[in-house]
């Protein structure tokens, strides 16, 4: 085992660049694995996010879009009086796992019930 390894590390200095030497191949490459190390890591630290659901079961109604329909149409109908609308439209598009606030005639929307 011991000599299959002495042979490798033969290898890879007869490999490196005359001008670079072993010592600096090995730094460049020790270099490069702390840079994907560390993106990595950093990609498990974006993907790891906490779940944003409703605590229980949430009330809806579901309603079919109409011509003139919008969002923000189906969120003014339920918001308060002095209360942001644009809160209610972040709801309704989170409910119907929307992208967009674009709705199509003949669609199916589901619409938060009263809390």
């Amino acid at each position: 085992m011991f000599s299959s390894f002495t042979a490798r590390l033969r290898g890879a200095v007869k490999a490196c660049p005359p001008n670079q030497g072993f010592l600096g191949v090995i730094v460049r490459r020790f270099g490069v694995f702390l840079a994907v190390g560390a993106l990595t890591l950093s990609g498990f630290g974006w993907m790891a996010r906490p779940a944003s659901s409703a605590p229980g079961p949430q009330e809806v109604i579901t309603r079919t879009v109409r011509p003139g329909d919008n969002v923000w149409s189906y969120a003014a109908s339920i918001t308060p009086q002095g209360e942001d609308v644009a809160k209610n439209v972040d709801r309704i598009m989170q409910i119907n796992n929307m992208s967009s606030p674009n709705l199509r005639v003949g669609d199916r929307i589901l619409i938060p019930g009263d809390d």
